[in-house]
Parts: structure tokens; C-alpha cells; sequence
């Protein structure tokens, strides 16, 4: 063979020979020889890049830069929730429920569109402006208040009264009770809400202002209708007079039967005494005092005798009867005081003694009144309402006796009846510190107190009787308390306590 020709063959069959050893299975050491796998070809596909606001971008002070639209509607919603946060009508934060009525801030203005804002900036930022939505949150008064007229009802609760019989008592007490109405403040409680809504981090310890509504005292008829009720209970006659001095009402139970007048007629003689000298001396004051504060008969007597100029037994006769005479020009027909106090035996002694009342004066029930000295529930009741309306510079006092006697004056009779004495009868059924300028008098069988009564739900005049045939009480040592139980019923019609049941 051609020597080229023999050359190319043996490089054909070697070519051969490598090809088939590299596709053969191999065995031993050489099985576990791996040849590297061929390269994988990969093309890329770049994805759409994300848009995000600009740098700067703020909505409702809230930074939304780098923010998808998606994301800062999140992030706005979070910023402005603490604005959009129930607010509960409520006195008492602890004690707020599901049941607690509650102004959503979205109803009252402070609403705001999230989604339209972030899409308002978007179109915005998109066209190359700067991105700053701002929010001023405002409260809207007339809807705040449309909110609040509707839940007002949730909050009324009306007036409500009773009268309380306690029989457990010595004698049987009747009080009246009452609780204001409450209503809700609409003008007091917007005011009180609006900065609380437009500043979330407001602390606070009620959110609403509730106010009372007052109960209307009802007619004097009411109080005549409990105090006769009352005077049932008494086992003798009981007589009763109150005058409203705000409105003039009046009512009367047994108010024309005649009562003897013991010391409460010591009122008069002041009365008379300042309109028949004007000012007192040094001497005058002392017995004044004595008379009221003390309730002397002598100091009495004394005052009696100066009215008319003059001193002793003789001269304080015509003291009572010049004192008769201006009762009677002041129209009280039952009241009266023939002969000084203590001074019957020496009357007697010197025939002087005048002839007393009738058995039967004024109208029934009657009771057995002291011949020299009486009155009634209403003259002597009447009397006293006349010496307030003189201290207010009115009234009878001042048109008959004016020549002396002044609104100052009467002012100053009513200071020494206001002097603590006497704190049982009328008193016992009156707080300690309510102001009441009165007089009690008593006997054996007759216990009396009559007073202006300065309270706060009014004043009021009260003139308290009771009579028993025989007796009493100890007069001394246990005054009846009645008399006190009565003028706790008046007070309470005037001034009533809490109703809270």
C-alpha cells in the first residue's frame, strides 16, 4: 500500500476507537470519574421597575416618600387614626361600655378621604409638582351639636318627689324627699369635646356637662295636705300658720283658734317699744335683751313702762294698753295683753284687775287660753311677716308708726329674735345653720313657737301651736317635739332632702 494512504488510516481507526471508549459504561476505579455537564444558555427578562412617591412627598403630616400608592394609603390611615378615635359621653371614664353613647369624629367633620388624597398626589408627583396635601382638622359646631341633641334623651332623667312617714318615730315624722331632674348641657358639653377631638393626646375625666333641672316646689296646698295628716297624730289641738314670703301663699290649720300668747307676745311689745322710742339707750338694750334672749317677764315689764315714759307696774299697764290699741290698728283681733307680766295680785290688791277674754274666743277647735294674754296662729303669724316686710322698707309697720319706726330698726328687732335661744321647739326641725329670728313661749298646757325661717329654698313665716287639756309636757326639761317635728315638715316642703331611691 501507498505509505500516505496507510498513514490515514491508522489515524481513522484511532479517532474511532477514542469515540467508542468515551460513550462505553466504564467499571472500577474509572466509574467514578464524572466529566463536567455542558453549559445551560439563560436570556434575562428585567421586570417593570415599582413607582414610589418622590422624596419630600407628605400627606396630612405624614411623610409618604418612597411609598407605593398602596402603602401610603396605610401609612396616611395610621397617621390620622388617633383623629378618627369614638370619644364616649361619659362623667366617669372607668365606667364606659358598649352601652356608652359615643360622637364619632367622622360625623361631626373631621371625616377624611384617604384614598382620594393619596390618588390626588399621585397625579401630582406623576407630573413632576411637588406632593404636600394638607389637612386642618375642624370641627363642625352645628353638626356636633345636631349629634349631641340626639343623644340628649339617653342622658334626661326627670324631676321626681315623695313624702317620707317614718311611724317608727316619737311622734310620727313626714319629710319630703325630691331629686333634680338632669338634662344634658348641648352648649357646655360641644365645648368641652372639641379640643378633646381635635387633639388626640388630651387627657380627660368626663366628656359631657350635665345639668340639674330644679323640682318645682309644688302649691302650699301640698305641705296643708301632709301637715294636716300630721296634726292628726296629736292628741290635743294643734294650730298651724305659714306664709310663702316669696310668693305670698299662706295656708292655715286651726289658724283662728286662740292660743294663750305667753312670751311670744314679747315680740309685740319689741315691736311696740321700737315704734314708741325709735333707737333704745344703753338701759332699753339690756332689758331688750333680757326679754328676748332670756325671756324675762320683769325685763319685759320694764320696756312696757318705757314705751310710755314712765317705770313700775303703773306706768307698763298703760304700756299694755297702748299696745292693744296698735294690734288692734294693725287688724289683729285675737291678739292682745291686758295686764303686764306677774303683776295679777298686785292688780288685785289694787282693784285694778281688768276683766279677761271670753271662755269662747276666735273660731273652734277651742282650747282654755290665758284670759290676759292671747293670740292665734294666723295674727301672730301675720305679725311677724309684717316685721320682715318692714325690714325690707314695706308694710303696715312702716305706714303706721313711721313717725319712728324704720326699716333699720326693724332690721335690728329681727338681728336680736336671730340670737341662738331657745334651741328646741321650732329649731329642733331646722339645720343649725340656717338663720330663723323667732320666739317660743310656753305654759303648762300650751306650747308655742313662731319664726321667719331664712332658708335656702325660701323664707317663710311659721307660727306652731299646740294645746293639750292639763298638760303638756315638762316644759323645762322636754319641750314637745311636735313642735319641732312640725317645723321639720315645713322646712323639708321648702328645702327637700335627697331622694335617692
Amino acid at each position: 500500500m501507498h505509505r500516505s494512504r496507510f498513514c490515514a488510516a491508522l489515524l481513522l481507526g484511532a479517532l474511532l476507537s477514542a469515540c467508542a471508549n468515551a460513550t462505553a459504561p466504564r467499571t472500577g476505579a474509572d466509574a467514578t470519574a464524572t466529566l463536567p455537564a455542558p453549559s445551560a444558555v439563560v436570556t434575562a427578562t428585567a421586570e417593570p421597575a415599582v413607582w414610589v412617591f418622590p422624596p419630600g412627598s407628605r400627606i396630612a403630616g405624614v411623610d409618604i416618600s418612597g411609598l407605593t400608592p398602596a402603602r401610603a394609603i396605610k401609612m396616611v390611615s395610621l397617621g390620622i387614626a388617633p383623629l378618627q378615635r369614638p370619644i364616649p359621653l361619659t362623667t366617669d371614664p372607668a365606667s364606659v361600655d358598649d352601652t356608652t353613647p359615643k360622637i364619632m369624629p367622622y360625623r361631626v367633620g373631621l371625616a377624611f378621604d384617604v384614598r382620594a388624597a393619596v390618588e390626588q398626589a399621585e397625579q401630582r408627583a406623576r407630573a413632576g409638582e411637588p406632593v404636600a396635601i394638607d389637612w386642618t382638622p375642624q370641627v363642625d359646631q352645628a353638626r356636633l351639636r345636631q349629634e349631641l341633641e340626639a343623644l340628649a334623651p339617653q342622658f334626661e332623667q326627670l324631676p321626681a318627689s315623695d313624702v317620707l312617714t317614718d311611724e317608727r318615730a316619737i311622734t310620727t315624722t313626714f319629710t319630703f324627699r325630691a331629686r333634680p331632674g338632669i338634662t344634658l348641657d348641648v352648649d357646655a358639653t360641644a365645648a368641652l369635646l372639641t379640643p378633646l377631638l381635635l387633639d388626640a393626646t388630651r387627657q380627660y375625666t368626663q366628656t359631657v356637662v350635665l345639668q340639674e333641672t330644679p323640682v318645682r316646689r309644688g302649691p302650699l296646698a301640698d305641705l296643708e295636705r301632709v301637715l294636716r295628716a300630721h296634726v292628726a297624730y296629736w292628741d290635743g289641738v294643734a294650730g298651724i300658720y305659714v306664709h310663702d314670703l316669696e310668693s305670698g301663699e299662706t295656708l292655715g290649720i286651726n289658724q283662728d283658734t286662740v292660743f294663750s300668747g305667753a312670751s311670744v307676745m314679747k315680740v309685740p311689745i319689741m315691736i311696740f317699744t321700737y315704734a314708741q322710742l325709735g333707737a333704745l339707750d344703753e338701759q332699753q338694750r339690756a332689758w331688750m335683751e333680757g326679754m328676748i334672749l332670756e325671756s324675762d317677764n320683769l325685763d319685759a315689764n320694764a320696756l312696757l313702762a318705757a314705751a310710755v315714759g314712765g317705770r313700775g307696774t303703773e306706768a307698763a299697764l298703760e304700756g299694755v294698753n297702748q299696745m292693744n290699741e296698735m294690734l288692734a290698728a294693725l287688724g289683729l283681733e285675737h291678739t292682745y295683753q291686758l295686764i303686764p307680766y306677774e303683776s295679777g295680785e298686785w292688780l288685785i290688791q289694787q282693784s285694778k284687775l281688768p276683766q279677761g277674754g271670753p271662755p269662747r274666743e276666735g273660731a273652734p277647735p277651742y282650747t282654755e287660753p290665758d284670759p290676759y294674754v292671747r293670740t292665734t296662729p294666723r295674727e301672730m303669724g301675720q305679725l311677724f311677716v309684717m316685721l320682715e316686710q318692714c325690714a325690707q322698707g314695706q308694710g303696715p309697720l312702716l305706714e303706721h308708726f313711721g313717725a319712728r319706726l324704720t326699716r333699720e330698726l326693724c332690721q335690728e328687732m329681727i338681728d336680736w329674735l336671730i340670737v341662738p335661744h331657745d334651741p328646741d321647739r321650732m329649731l329642733a326641725g331646722i339645720p343649725d345653720d340656717v338663720p330663723v329670728a323667732h320666739k317660743g313661749g310656753w305654759i303648762d298646757d300650751m306650747q308655742s313657737d313662731v319664726g321667719i325661717v331664712y332658708s335656702p329654698g325660701g323664707r317663710y313665716v311659721a307660727a306652731l301651736y299646740v294645746w293639750r287639756e292639763g298638760y303638756v309636757t315638762d316644759v323645762f326639761a322636754s319641750p314637745s317635739p311636735y313642735l319641732g317635728d312640725f317645723s321639720h315638715t315645713i322646712y323639708t316642703f321648702f328645702n327637700p332632702e335627697p331622694l335617692t331611691e
